[in-house]
């Protein structure tokens, strides 16, 4: 009879060729030298299957290289660039840039929590839609300790709130180096976020593709102080979502 669990299966092989059976939405393999690759599997026995390498330092850049061996054979090769050179410039014709998005994410968590974490792929997508000048972004997701920690410290409130943004400018938004993008970090409580989204009978990617945005709306300046500019904001995030294909948040 054959299994009603749709869900991935892994079968690991050791050196001698033996079989362990593992169930898993996540394998995180350790090459060495400071290497990791991550490889994130769809949650049923469909979908797309992830590969992301990490190192340990940050400055290092991991670089995935893919070469055919067969027919039905792919080698895949995980390097470490380090201290990366920028390349000699050149002046190329002028054109109306569109703004850029530096993005950085941080994953602090365990467990579950890890597990309902977006992938960064769909956080750049999100947060690339609600741009509107060159910004570099921290995205920290993290968990319910942390997030209420910094809710705390930085707005007095004992309690892990869902998104926080902290921007690294002057008061009027400008970036403190003339011509430099406009920095700072959102914080993302994944308990908070996951359980909100179950109360509101949302999806999880649809809850936070909204707090993504809103987000990046406030670290741009956006604010919802009083009613205007809370009607203002509000309708901006309504046509960001409606455009990444997602409904109305608020409805």
């Amino acid at each position: 009879m054959p299994r009603q669990d749709n869900s991935p299966r892994i079968v690991a092989i050791d050196a001698e060729g033996r079989p362990s059976r593992v169930k898993a939405n996540r394998l995180e393999i350790e090459l060495g030298d400071g290497r990791k690759l991550l490889l994130s599997f769809p949650d049923k026995g469909w979908g797309d299957l992830e590969l992301e390498a990490e190192t340990l330092a940050e400055l290092d850049v991991p670089v995935i290289s893919v070469q055919p061996s067969a027919c039905n054979v792919l080698t895949l090769r995980v390097d470490v660039h380090h201290d990366m050179q920028p390349v000699e410039s050149f002046d190329l014709p002028e054109t109306i840039a569109p703004p850029m998005l530096n993005l950085t994410v941080q994953k602090a968590l365990e467990g579950s929590d890890r597990i309902n974490a977006p992938k960064k792929h769909q956080i750049r997508r999100w947060a690339q839609a609600a741009l509107m000048r060159d910004v570099d972004v921290t995205v920290r997701l993290v968990g319910e300790a942390e997030g209420r920690e910094l809710n705390r410290n930085y707005r007095g409130k004992d309690y892990a709130t869902n998104v926080l943004t902290f921007t690294y400018d002057d008061e009027h938004g400008a970036p403190v180096v003339e011509g430099a993008p406009l920095m700072g970090d959102l914080v993302l409580c994944m308990p908070v976020v996951v359980r909100e989204a179950g109360e509101q009978g949302k999806s999880l990617d649809a809850h936070v593709a909204h707090l993504i945005v809103h987000g990046m709306l406030h670290l741009q300046g956006f604010d919802h102080e009083d009613e205007a500019e809370a009607v203002a904001m509000e309708a901006r995030e309504r046509d960001i979502l409606r455009t990444l294909g997602y409904a109305d948040p608020y409805a």
